[in-house]
């Protein structure tokens, strides 16, 4: 007779454990991603908001040194620099009417416009891919 020792584990215990790990790795990997979706969102949502505060300075420069309420016209080119000082990497401004905020990432590119529909009045739109 064989004597067999009770200090292992059997093979159907150890494949019971491997198959529930690899469930709830299953679970969790989308779940990872849909959470890094979000964050890239949040940052995007955060530059605009910084964007807005840019604005806002460079609004309070100009009453400062002209008295006029000014915001930044949205077919000059420099929009992104006189509000920033430092743009982040894959951001840039296209000049229009109106002029176009984007963001290209490595797995698509998002816009927003920037109007100045007076002297002291502006918008962001909404986010949109392209």
């Amino acid at each position: 007779m064989k004597n067999y020792s009770k200090g292992g584990f059997t093979l159907m215990e150890l494949v019971t454990v491997i198959s529930i790990l690899g469930i709830l790795a299953a679970m969790a990997v989308p779940k990872f991603f849909n959470l890094r979706f979000k964050a890239q969102i949040e940052t995007e949502n955060q530059i605009i908001g910084t964007i807005r505060a840019g604005l806002e300075t460079y609004a309070a420069h100009q009453i400062a040194f002209t008295g006029i309420k000014n915001y930044p016209v949205s077919n000059t080119s420099t929009v992104l620099l006189d509000i920033l000082s430092r743009v982040p990497t894959d951001w840039s401004y296209a000049s229009g009417s109106p002029g176009t905020i984007t963001h290209s990432r490595s797995d698509s590119t998002i816009s927003w416009t920037y109007t100045r529909s007076s002297n002291d009045v502006y918008s962001i739109g909404t986010r949109s891919a392209i």
